[in-house]
């Protein structure tokens, strides 16, 4: 399975959720292929997705909130997996066993990540295009999560 396959059938799974997307290759081609509204990505916060995913979740308990992580970021912010099992909250990790944003640089071993569902992925990037600025993208997530303001 590639990257795009992997996020397509995670997107299918929760049509309703609020998403947070990693930083680097996840947030790129996300945006690229399947950008909307209720999808937050993280370009500038490397290994901060599933914090921000649990803070989403502790300020809107009703809403169901997805978080997409690659290996990388999944080790960088393993700290925040202290609040997982948390109903309502789901949490994907990419599996390429490397730092494929920052040059391909092995991941030898990674440790049990028990409330995550990691799912194996090839190896490559495709061309795609920056995310939108971070301006647009937080306008957009805000008025998706609230659309009263």
């Amino acid at each position: 399975m590639n990257r795009r396959e992997a996020i397509e059938s995670i997107l299918d799974r929760h049509p309703k959720a609020a998403f947070v997307f990693c930083n680097g290759l996840n947030s790129r081609e996300t945006a690229h292929r399947f950008k909307a509204p209720n999808h937050l990505y993280l370009l500038h916060a490397m290994g901060e997705a599933l914090a921000v995913g649990v803070g989403l979740k502790l300020a809107q308990p009703d809403r169901e909130v997805v978080v997409v992580d690659g290996d990388g970021n999944a080790l960088m912010g393993a700290s925040a997996s202290v609040f997982l099992p948390m109903a309502g909250l789901h949490h994907y990790i990419l599996v390429n066993r490397g730092y494929e944003t920052t040059g391909g640089q092995p991941i030898d071993r990674l440790p049990d990540f028990p409330y995550s569902q990691c799912i194996e992925i090839e190896v490559g990037k495709i061309a795609s295009p920056n995310p939108p600025p971070p301006r647009e993208i937080m306008r957009g997530f805000r008025e998706w999560c609230d659309p009263g303001t």
